[in-house]
């Protein structure tokens, strides 16, 4: 099975935004845990809604790299999971800006990328792919 290049750009960029995100949400737990410092500074002071949101951040990038690997494969588990994924990425950074995160160009470019990457998801030619093939036994029962 051949991979469109609309496809293999979408896992690609997933597969380094998902990298990208867990070494730097590694970095931030290291952070404020108070296990590493930066420029004489930790993170220790972070309140406990944005602590957890740098959790949750983390075990979305792991997510993302999982089914990056679906979408690679293309695997319809992957294509489903990464709408998940991008979802949860916007929703992530949402829940951050409501708990006293600083509106950034960061955030904005992170948003903006991952409604891109929903759209390209569901171009009809991405969708396809993973569009299950009638059986039989749908073509019987209607």
């Amino acid at each position: 099975m051949t991979r469109s290049l609309t496809l293999t750009a979408i896992a690609l960029l997933q597969g380094f935004i998902s990298v990208m995100s867990l070494v730097s949400g590694i970095c931030l737990v290291l952070l404020m845990t108070g296990a590493a410092q930066l420029f004489s500074r930790d993170l220790t002071g972070l309140s406990l809604p944005l602590k957890g949101l740098i959790v949750l951040g983390l075990a979305i990038s792991l997510l993302g790299l999982v089914v990056t690997v679906g979408l690679w494969r293309q695997q319809r588990w992957g294509w489903v999971g990464s709408l998940i994924f991008q979802s949860l990425c916007i929703a992530n950074n949402g829940l951050a800006l409501l708990a006293g995160q600083s509106i950034t160009l960061g955030v904005g470019v992170a948003i903006a990328v991952c409604l891109t990457l929903i759209a390209a998801l569901c171009l009809p030619t991405v969708r396809s792919v993973f569009t299950p093939e009638p059986t039989e036994i749908d073509a019987i029962t209607g």
